[in-house]
């Protein structure tokens, strides 16, 4: 967890909180305290309130007004509602891809394929949400709409929350990545019906392993973000 020369603190702030939320180091109904959070990280709460802020715009987190921040928690209701969009934009996407994607555009999804299903096999939780995110957004761009990307997207990111902290899937061996590149191979021989068929099974796949809530226990900002808080105190004493 090392920041890069060329990062901005708000930046590497918001990456660890981000990918900290998505590798479920986080429990849902913790409060995202600014002091906490800036202790943690041992700066100010400047670039701790700009890190939250934008995860709020992405829909990663809630700032309740007097109870600060919460990790964003769908309501069941909004889940369905939610992936019933999903399924109506991206089925549209992918019979459009069966007409318009060329082999470039479809080779570049199947990559994004295989390194989710190797940062799953490692445990890379989080990263893996975020590459699967971006085969989602890929196949929504194939449709050649800017609008429904850019809305589709806001769709993706409710999504990954709820699959980030309920989805029961055992993650050393996923079914998305195959999965999706059974989506891809049906794009590829231009197989309408094939390729709608793929998605929805996929669709179907992802949602049974959806779980209700678990308990909630208290959190330790300070170890959730531990390697980088040791580093700024190290740094202090030399």
């Amino acid at each position: 967890m090392r920041q890069h020369a060329n990062q901005s603190m708000e930046e590497f702030v918001y990456e660890q909180i981000k990918s900290a939320i998505l590798n479920r180091k986080i429990p849902l109904k913790t409060q995202l305290g600014e002091e906490q959070l800036a202790e943690a990280f041992k700066v100010s709460r400047t670039p701790i309130r700009s890190a939250l802020k934008r995860l709020q715009y992405e829909k990663m987190v809630q700032i309740l007004p007097n109870k600060g921040a919460v990790i964003n928690q769908p309501t069941q209701k909004e889940i369905e509602e939610v992936f019933h969009l999903r399924t109506i934009l991206e089925v549209d996407a992918v019979k459009r891809a069966c007409q318009m994607a060329s082999e470039d555009q479809l080779k570049e999804l199947e990559s994004l394929t295989y390194v989710e299903e190797e940062l799953y096999k490692d445990g890379e939780y989080g990263r893996a949400i975020e590459v699967t995110s971006a085969f989602h957004q890929g196949l929504i761009r194939l449709s050649g709409n800017e609008l429904i990307e850019k809305y589709s997207q806001e769709l993706i990111n409710i999504t990954n929350i709820h699959l980030a902290y309920h989805d029961s899937a055992k993650k050393e061996s996923p079914l998305c990545p195959s999965e999706h590149r059974s989506i891809i191979n049906a794009i590829r021989k231009k197989d309408e019906q094939e390729a709608v068929s793929k998605f929805l099974e996929h669709f179907t796949t992802v949602r049974k392993h959806l779980e209700s809530d678990k308990d909630v226990n208290a959190v330790d900002f300070t170890e959730v973000f531990k390697p980088f808080s040791d580093s700024k105190e190290k740094k202090g004493k030399m």
